[in-house]
């Protein structure tokens, strides 16, 4: 992973927030998001974590509060937190050593899914406390319907400028949100279950609700490592299913997401988790719709090329989110 030479002040605040005498600091990620750097001392290395200001979200207490759950509740393989200057929005964990997950085998699918159920079996009294809700929770019909309206307001915003996008959105995703609606509403009153009712917190469970491939490594074992957890926090565990089966970052075979689903749908049998997602899935598959199209909004591409110049053409990269999009969708709509 390249690194980029890093301003004095940031050079200060690590000395400031590490345990031991700094040798040196190197920025590792001019990515999308958070910026980390890199601090080597003597004794060991860790990670400094930016997070951005321009997030309403507290993706910095998010994360904090997980992994020191993580740490708490003894759950392997991930970081631990060494020091937080929240004023600031910055984080130092300890480092992760390893390689960027380039395939993702059957072997892998299976760890993510005992890792999630981990984190079920974690559950205290103190996590229900402290940790807060998963970012854009799914705990409603209701809720995963306004999360899709809310980005298909921003997108209507920007589809008279780009004419390969109109039509996809107001000849596709507009009429499939209004029958996936309603279709998830007949199966819900089939099934017996309030769609407009919140789950319950007994059914509920802690999610890292961004996880793939993308934040994960791997060990020098062979094993996977699991990073980033700013969007943590409590949901439907149908979301972490349909969140990982879905997520655009991984090459899934179909075998592999039926693995996932198989493996937590036998461990989370609280409340018709099964047919539950299966009414549910086509408005989850809308909102990683709305999620991929993004990269339309004029104002995210001058964030992506702003921290990575070589990030790409745009109307390629529209062109291919789109297609994308089409793929999601077309999985709902046989």
């Amino acid at each position: 992973m390249p690194s980029f030479r890093v301003a004095d002040e940031i050079q200060d605040l690590a000395r400031r927030l590490c345990p031991h005498p700094v040798r040196e600091v190197d920025e590792l990620s001019k990515g999308n998001n958070s910026r980390i750097f890199r601090i080597e001392t003597a004794a060991a290395t860790f990670a400094l974590k930016k997070y951005p200001a321009s997030d309403e979200r507290n993706r910095l207490g998010a994360e904090v509060a997980a992994v020191r759950f993580f740490e708490r509740k003894a759950i392997p393989r991930t970081p631990r937190v060494v020091a937080v200057a929240p004023e600031i929005r910055y984080a130092l964990f300890t480092w992760v050593e390893g390689g960027a997950v380039e395939v993702v085998a059957d072997e892998d699918v299976a760890e993510f899914a005992r890792f999630q159920i981990a984190l079920d079996q974690a559950i205290d009294e103190q996590a229900r406390k402290e940790i807060g809700e998963a970012s854009e929770a799914c705990l409603s019909g209701p809720r995963i319907v306004s999360h899709i309206e809310w980005r298909y307001r921003r997108l209507e915003t920007v589809k008279d400028g780009f004419p390969a996008f109109r039509p996809f959105f107001d000849d596709v995703l507009v009429p499939s949100l209004r029958r996936f609606e309603a279709e998830a509403r007949s199966a819900y009153a089939r099934l017996g279950f309030a769609f407009a009712d919140d789950l319950a917190p007994s059914y509920r469970t802690l999610i890292p609700s961004d996880m793939g491939a993308h934040n994960a490594l791997r060990g020098a074992d062979g094993h996977l490592w699991f990073l980033d957890f700013e969007y943590f926090g409590w949901d439907d565990p149908l979301t972490s299913i349909a969140n990982f089966v879905m997520h655009p970052g991984m090459q899934l075979s179909e075998r592999q997401r039926q693995l996932y689903r198989e493996v937590l749908l036998g461990h989370f049998r609280r409340h018709g988790e099964s047919g539950r997602l299966t009414a549910l899935m086509p408005l989850y598959a809308l909102r990683w719709c709305a999620i991929i199209l993004g990269e339309l909004l004029p104002e995210r591409w001058r964030h992506r090329v702003e921290s990575n110049p070589d990030f790409g053409d745009w109307d390629k990269v529209r062109h291919a989110q789109i297609a994308k999009a089409r793929a999601v969708i077309g999985n709902f709509q046989k």
